[in-house]
């Protein structure tokens, strides 16, 4: 009986993404934003678990998960891991691979699956809320047409003007909600 090294080649097209996707047919993290500067600001951490994989009657031995790496840089990390069934109904614990050589410590089963944790360290990026530039947040008692958000510290109200006796009454009427406090009132 001669024994030969059998590969199976596993699409990352299907199975379940979690914070993970599909970019030019290399699994990545998720692109959750694009910050101010055009550059894609990716999910922190995300994983992938193969469908299940029927392995056949003829196998012996699971040997080796072979993997290929594309520009991960140095703040990317992944984990592989694999699970087998003889059943495909009662699964065996995600096992880690041992890297050096790819060894799968899953025991031998009909059934497979494999599961891909990535993670990576936060990198700086540049987030515009906002540029308060074109008064879209412009009110009675906020301005925001400068490229600032703020306050109006003077407001100008516009009094009804009554004759009174002994002299002029000056009325006017605001929210009381709208302010939480008047340091003073002058008359021009």
């Amino acid at each position: 009986m001669s024994t030969k090294e059998i590969g199976l080649p596993i699409s990352l097209t299907g199975g379940v993404h979690d914070g993970t996707e599909i970019k030019d047919g290399k699994l990545q993290l998720k692109v959750v934003a694009t910050d101010s500067t055009g550059k894609s600001v990716y999910a922190s951490k995300g994983s992938w678990e193969s469908s299940i994989i029927s392995i056949g009657d003829k196998v012996t031995a699971f040997q080796r998960v072979v993997k290929t790496m594309v520009g991960t840089g140095s703040n990317v990390d992944y984990k592989i891991y694999t699970k087998s069934s003889t059943n495909n109904i009662d699964w065996t614990d995600y096992v880690e691979i041992t890297y050096v050589d790819g060894k799968i410590n899953s025991p031998v089963g009909l059934y497979a699956r494999i599961k891909i944790e990535l993670s990576s360290t936060p990198v700086p990026a540049l987030l515009t809320v906002d540029e308060f530039t074109d008064g879209k947040y412009n009110t009675n008692y906020v301005s925001s047409s400068d490229g600032t958000l703020r306050l109006k510290r003077n407001i100008a109200l516009s009094p009804t003007v009554s004759v009174h006796e002994d002299g002029y009454l000056y009325r006017t009427k605001f929210e009381r909600n709208k302010l939480s406090k008047i340091n003073g009132i002058t008359f021009q």
